[in-house]
């Protein structure tokens, strides 16, 4: 079912196989993405509901745009206890993503004053995925960290049926968010990205979402700012023989029920470690009937691995070549301050560290604080998980003072002349000549 490699360079072999999960360049998918985006920009309303009825089968009569109010009577259907923990994980989100909070910053150089001033985006679209599964979770991700930043009109983009489920709706209303519109795939981005009649355009799109939702935010960025392209779920653990196999085994298999191409590695120094997670995999595969096993069979058989390398040395070379999306350190030093330190130190460019063994990757899907829409299929080496800096604009400013542009004037000018740029020496120059008042 799940395959075991034991040689280093086998290992890392491996990894770099999992980059063929990232989103490619299909020319069917673009051709048909462009095809959707034409589409809405020159048909706006009509063309969003011709595409939502082709693709979705939702009839064009159907309301396209909803409030919150609007699924007031629907969320009523959420079970007590389930709205419970949808506030509570709204209250730990929103407490996190304070910390992440910045304002207009001042600093001098002389007499003047410069600024690196900091505005919230005005409005945002929220891409929400209702394929096989439904992601309220998503929402709160999302939408708090932009409202922790202070955008002005936030906006959820989501298939139609997700409108048909009473805790998606409860969340909604719950985060209080003022338009969801029932449209999903490229042509809701590109919805987002032109508006049409009725709706305004969007600042950004964040959110994950299939291969169509990426080559589409791929095709429009520029027109809209985009989060990234999301790619499969992944989860890398690290282990040394002393954690719960069978805890291993099931957030291994938290991830492989997400989807076929999801990836859950295991790198451990301990062989015994190894096969009592292999084992623990089969009998909890067996032994649970769940819906999604066939996912979890299909992804683990695909994506999946139990590496064992011979050192501590090695699981960081391992991890460093992978980017994960999820790194879960389940070692016996990992919550000690120094194995803290040795890891958070040697760790480089991931998603989100999870340390030690309790630090289950569920957790922060969904009431551990930090957002949970991350970056994956190795783009962890260059961007950073969904925050409230994702959610502002920054702009520089100048305050030049007379007595600091005498100084820098002919320093200016000298610059631009070896650019061959008169104009721009010209204006230096002359602001920095003393005659004047």
């Amino acid at each position: 079912m799940i395959r075991t490699l034991k040689n280093t360079e086998t290992i890392l072999g491996f990894i770099r196989s999992l980059e063929q999960r990232a989103p490619s360049e299909d020319p069917t998918v673009l051709a048909r993405v462009q095809s959707i985006i034409g589409q809405v920009k020159a048909s706006g309303r009509a063309g969003v509901l011709k595409l939502r009825a082709e693709l979705e089968n939702i009839p064009s009569t159907e309301k396209l745009t909803y409030s919150h109010e609007d699924l007031r009577e629907l969320a009523q259907l959420c079970p007590a206890q389930t709205l419970s923990v949808i506030h509570r994980a709204i209250d730990r989100v929103r407490s996190y993503h304070q910390i992440q909070r910045d304002e207009t910053r001042w600093a001098t150089i002389g007499k003047s004053r410069f600024a690196s001033r900091v505005q919230p985006l005005d409005s945002v679209a929220l891409y929400v995925p209702g394929g096989k599964a439904f992601y309220p979770s998503s929402v709160v991700m999302a939408a708090v960290p932009a409202q922790v930043a202070g955008v002005e009109r936030l906006a959820v983009f989501t298939p139609g049926r997700s409108l048909q489920d009473p805790v998606f709706a409860a969340t909604v209303c719950a985060l209080q968010i003022p338009e969801i519109h029932a449209v999903g795939g490229a042509q809701a981005v590109a919805m987002a990205a032109y508006g049409i009649e009725g709706v305004a355009r969007c600042d950004k799109i964040v959110g994950p979402g299939n291969v169509y939702v990426a080559t589409a935010k791929q095709c429009l960025a520029g027109r809209i700012g985009i989060d990234g392209f999301a790619g499969p779920s992944e989860i890398l653990i690290l282990g040394d023989g002393s954690s719960n196999p069978e805890w291993i085994a099931l957030d291994m298999l938290a991830q492989a029920e997400h989807d076929e191409d999801a990836s859950s590695v295991l790198v451990t120094t301990s062989v015994a470690e190894a096969e009592a997670v292999r084992q623990a995999l089969e009998r909890l595969l067996e032994k649970t009937c769940l819906d999604r096993s066939p996912i979890a069979r299909t992804s683990l058989d695909k994506w999946g691995a139990l590496c064992v390398v011979e050192s501590r040395d090695a699981l960081v070379k391992v991890a460093n070549s992978l980017n994960a999306e999820h790194l879960h350190v389940q070692t016996r030093c990992a919550q000690e301050t120094e194995g803290e330190k040795y890891w958070l130190s040697e760790l480089k460019g991931v998603g989100a560290i999870f340390l030690g063994r309790w630090s289950a990757e569920s957790f922060g899907d969904y009431l551990a604080g930090p957002s949970h829409v991350l970056p994956t299929a190795g783009t962890a080496r260059f961007s950073s998980p969904l925050g409230v800096y994702d959610f502002v604009r920054r702009s520089s400013v100048l305050s030049l003072t007379q007595s600091d542009v005498l100084d820098l004037a002919e320093s200016t000018g000298i610059f631009a002349d070896a650019e061959q740029l008169w104009a721009h020496a010209a204006a230096a120059r002359v602001r920095g000549a003393r005659s004047l008042p």
